[in-house]
């Protein structure tokens, strides 16, 4: 017995003859517009090309662009990048600095404004737009018959606390650590008790109110500023209308163990503290690293002698590699700590023999 059709043909026929008109219609109107006849039809909005050069990423950086200068995503291909290509894309302009002798020690205050410390003992600060120079009145030891250092050997180290309020550097005694407030440059404290015998050549800041010095004594010596000192109370003067300043001591000073090598050149010439690890590091121009656990006080870990003994002045840590490096007369060395002391390859410096002098 054959199966009944139920339903009803008639209905359904102009449904369908709808159906294939209007799918007609579509493909008339597509070939219409095809063959430019016709509207088009809409087209999706493009989003606007991202900037994703080295040259956007400098201007960027050039007016002082608002918000984080970086790329997201961007950041490690520019830093490879800037290594090979920086030296040749990068145009040198000088500023004019009248009399004052050699710069040793600068860091960026803003967008426009450099702070510097030269060998003639003068601290100053440049408008790079403008040259103009600003000097800043270094800060005088409480008993100027103390032990002092020859005018001559200069400001060796400046470093902004990570907060950029304020400042460390050294004083009108070399020897001594004088600290001043950001922006205005007001001085905070000096520290000129019981500190360093010897000028200053390196400053780290472990927090936004603890600072270590190396000295060329070879002592480390742990500063610790008073908030009171600055957060409002800064605008001490006396009689005469000039600034007070507080007069601070070390919490703590370790010296540089004697290397039976060289034990006569244990100077303290750059610092690097880890704030992940809570450690410190330092190079002294006998060659070696030191470590230091660092908290209250000084703690030391270790010291090992570097595979390049020549001129080591400067030092960095990498927190995202968990590596320091060090630079010296014609080499990078790089130690990680946590896999041995010397198993990476060191790189070689281009012009062997001028020595690395910053990283």
């Amino acid at each position: 017995m054959a199966l009944r059709q139920t339903g009803s043909r008639k209905r359904k026929a102009p449904a369908l003859e709808a159906a294939a008109a209007g799918s007609l219609s579509m493909g008339s109107a597509a070939a219409a517009a095809a063959d430019g006849h016709g509207p088009l039809p809409p087209k999706k909005p493009k989003r606007p090309a991202a900037r994703r050069s080295l040259l956007h990423y400098l201007k960027g950086r050039e007016v002082g662009a608002r918000g984080r200068a970086g790329l997201p995503g961007f950041e490690g291909e520019l830093r490879g990048y800037a290594v090979q290509k920086l030296p040749e894309l990068l145009r040198e302009r000088e500023l004019a600095l009248g009399t004052l002798n050699k710069v040793f020690a600068s860091q960026w205050l803003n967008a426009r404004q450099v702070v510097c410390g030269t060998k003639c003992n003068t601290l100053f600060v440049v408008d790079v737009q403008s040259g103009q120079i600003t000097r800043i009145p270094l800060m005088r030891d409480r008993w100027p018959g103390s032990a002092r250092a020859q005018p001559s050997c200069g400001i060796h180290a400046i470093q902004l606390n990570p907060s950029k309020t304020l400042l460390a550097t050294g004083g009108e005694n070399p020897n001594s650590l004088a600290v001043y407030q950001l922006p205005t440059l007001d001085p905070v404290c000096l520290g000129d008790r019981h500190g360093h015998k010897d000028w200053i050549f390196a400053i780290a800041w472990m927090s936004d109110t603890v600072a270590v010095s190396g000295s060329r004594d070879g002592t480390v010596a742990l500063w610790r500023m008073d908030p009171d000192m600055f957060h409002g109370s800064i605008a001490w003067h006396n009689d005469a209308g000039l600034p007070v300043y507080a007069h601070i001591r070390p919490r703590d000073v370790e010296t540089i163990p004697r290397a039976s090598t060289n034990p006569s050149n244990r100077k303290v010439r750059a610092l690097a503290f880890s704030g992940k690890n809570q450690e410190l590091g330092a190079v002294s121009l006998d060659g070696y690293f030191h470590l230091w656990k660092a908290r209250s006080n000084l703690s030391r870990l270790l010291s090992i002698r570097l595979p390049y003994c020549r001129e080591n002045v400067c030092l960095t840590y990498c927190d995202e590699l968990s590596l320091y490096a060090v630079g010296s007369q014609s080499h990078v060395s790089f130690l990680d700590l946590r896999q041995g002391h010397q198993n990476i390859r060191p790189l070689c410096s281009r012009e062997g023999g001028t020595g690395v002098r910053s990283l």
